[in-house]
């Protein structure tokens, strides 16, 4: 399953501008699979990926 920038961004607790600039600068490569779509220019992310790097990010803090 995948989610939406909206959702994964809000799960991540950041802007999705912010998932936007990870993705394309390639801080996101090897944790969180994700893939274009052509048709509407998103990136849609792996839920379980999404779900890990949050917890991951929660411990951090």
């Amino acid at each position: 399953m995948y989610m939406d920038p909206v959702d994964a961004a809000e799960v991540l607790e950041v802007h999705t501008s912010t998932l936007r600039t990870w993705a394309r600068t390639g801080r996101l490569d090897g944790i969180v699979d994700w893939f274009h779509d052509p048709c509407n220019g998103w990136r849609y992310y792996r839920v379980g990926d999404i779900r890990a790097l949050a917890e991951k990010r929660r411990r951090a803090r």
